[in-house]
């Protein structure tokens, strides 16, 4: 009795696993052929809208959820190979088919996968202007982050003041994509940035510091000051670029302040800047960096002095022979770099 029993229970194992095996075998069929039918639609499709950019095709809409996926990503990668006036072809392509409206509904979506999707679409497609800017606020860090690479890739000085708001965002990821856009932006962000860093308190002023340094505009110079006696050294070291950027005499003096700060970005960042002034009254001051315990402001230092000129090599061939070891090092291997090393 218990033989046959065990008999009955291992043909039912066997039983199971056959039937296991045949639908596994089935899914793997079934993914395979799917995938070479989607494969031969998307080359057709390719082809048929590479015909249609020249004028001599007409695109259809998809009729299907499956056929709108489809035309999604072929027109999606034919958008990355073109700029100019196949963008706007691409645009109005996208609207003819109906796909534009798909990633506005997308936009609109209550869940942010879908959110996420249609700003990406409007991203690759063109459009959004009217749905976009409003997700800079969205409830979730991958759409917000999504809709400032939107701004980043179709700048608008309406959207500066939104985008600096961004810099204070709890997510790092969202911080990053608003500087990004707001670098884009350049001088047309120049008045929101002044007041957001006029504020006592912005968690985001390094960033901002660092996009206005670009900008190198004089109506910062006071932002800059005020930010080289921050507490946190990363703000005193955008601080420093800034000032750099803004020159001066008012700059140089606090430049010439932070070689002496404690902490070392901070020290290399006044350095750099002090350099990048190219004045030759300033080669003295970069001189005594050479001694600076930290190899990256004496390396800074030595740099920006071969920079300088007559003035700075002969500071440089100076060090040579000076007591401190450090400074005659990091001297010598300066002055025997190439020139196109050396810059």
């Amino acid at each position: 009795m218990a033989g046959g029993l065990l008999r009955l229970v291992g043909v039912a194992e066997l039983g199971a696993l056959s039937a296991m095996l045949v639908v596994f075998i089935a899914h793997s069929l079934w993914v395979v052929v799917t995938a070479r039918t989607t494969e031969r639609r998307l080359v057709a499709l390719r082809q048929t809208m590479v015909r249609a950019v020249g004028g001599e095709d007409r695109l259809a809409a998809p009729a299907t959820r499956r056929d709108s996926r489809l035309h999604h990503r072929a027109l999606e990668e034919l958008a990355s190979r073109v700029s100019g006036d196949g963008a706007e072809w691409i645009e109005q392509a996208a609207r003819e088919m109906g796909l534009s409206d798909q990633a506005a509904r997308w936009c609109r979506s209550r869940r942010w996968w879908h959110r996420l999707r249609g700003i990406r679409s409007f991203g690759h497609l063109g459009g959004g202007g009217d749905l976009v800017p409003a997700r800079l606020a969205d409830a979730h860090p991958l759409v917000r982050e999504a809709a400032a690479r939107w701004v980043a890739r179709h700048p608008s000085p309406g959207l500066a003041e939104h985008l600096v708001t961004m810099l204070d965002d709890p997510e790092r990821r969202c911080r990053l994509a608003a500087q990004d856009a707001l670098i884009r932006l350049g001088a047309t962000a120049a008045e929101p940035l002044a007041a957001y860093l006029a504020r006592v308190a912005c968690p985001g002023r390094a960033l901002a510091l660092e996009v206005v340094a670009g900008i190198a505009d004089g109506r910062f110079l006071g932002p800059g000051l005020r930010a080289s006696d921050d507490p946190d050294p990363a703000v005193r070291a955008q601080a420093a670029t800034l000032l750099a950027a803004v020159a001066g005499g008012r700059a140089e003096q606090a430049l010439l302040e932070l070689l002496h700060d404690a902490s070392e970005p901070v020290r290399v960042a006044a350095t750099h800047g002090l350099g990048a002034v190219s004045s030759w009254a300033l080669a003295p001051d970069i001189a005594g960096q050479l001694s600076d315990p930290a190899w990256d402001v004496r390396r800074e230092a030595a740099l920006a002095l071969r920079r300088l000129g007559p003035a700075g090599r002969l500071y440089l061939r100076r060090a040579l022979v000076s007591t401190d070891p450090y400074a005659a090092d990091m001297a010598h291997q300066v002055l025997d770099l190439p020139s196109a090393a050396a810059d």
